[in-house]
């Protein structure tokens, strides 16, 4: 994959680094393949998020979260995290992020992503 300009984000809060838009849904396992295949603005070190990493993206100050202003890619899609849920291998966490809802999924089903690094 070639990089582009705007293709990434850098959070100043974290200084994690962000892939700018999201390549769509896919499962878990589809997911962790993608993350560790991306080379993007010149790097390949990419990974999914653990569910930590994602909810560092929310404004956790209001009463019902949503996207920190300075993030630059605003949706409400559910996003896939790296975190596995528990004792329960078959299921990982999501972030919702219409409503900061934090849930564990099948692995089977499909929900967006989005990679980072750092």
């Amino acid at each position: 994959m070639k990089a582009t300009q705007g293709s990434t984000w850098t959070d100043p809060a974290t200084g994690l680094e962000w892939q700018s838009e999201s390549p769509g849904r896919m499962t878990w396992h589809q997911a962790q393949s993608y993350a560790r295949s991306l080379a993007l603005a010149g790097r390949a070190d990419w990974r999914l998020p653990s569910a930590r990493e994602l909810e560092s993206l929310l404004d956790r100050t209001k009463y019902r979260p949503e996207m920190r202003p300075e993030v630059p890619f605003r949706d409400n899609r559910s996003y896939w995290s790296s975190t596995t849920f528990g004792s329960q291998r078959t299921n990982a966490w999501i972030v919702m992020f219409d409503g900061a809802y934090v849930l564990s999924y099948s692995k089977t089903n499909a929900y967006h992503i989005r990679c980072l690094r750092g």
